[in-house]
């Protein structure tokens, strides 16, 4: 059951990062429409401008993160059919 739990919180993992992701885009989309404008409000573009970088600076933590992740089981997966008596 903890393989599945471990799963389980590893795909909640990617929902999150996707949801970030999304954030990431309407951030740039509301400074994007800003610029556009004559007259730019600066206190909201470096607002926006901010929460952009702190996001996308999680997501590329998080996604090293599950990488890392990722490759640790296949190099465990590696180990364990050179020696295939071995697999569980």
């Amino acid at each position: 059951m903890a393989t599945y739990s471990l799963a389980n919180e590893r795909l909640r993992a990617l929902e999150d990062i996707e949801r970030e992701i999304g954030a990431i885009l309407q951030n740039a989309g509301t400074v994007i429409l800003e610029l556009s404008k004559e007259k730019t409000n600066e206190r909201l573009l470096d607002r926006q401008a901010a929460a952009f970088t702190t996001s996308v600076q999680h997501v590329e933590a998080e996604l090293s993160a599950q990488i890392r992740y990722l490759t640790q089981v296949c190099g465990w997966w590696e180990v364990q059919c050179a020696h295939p008596g071995s697999l569980p």
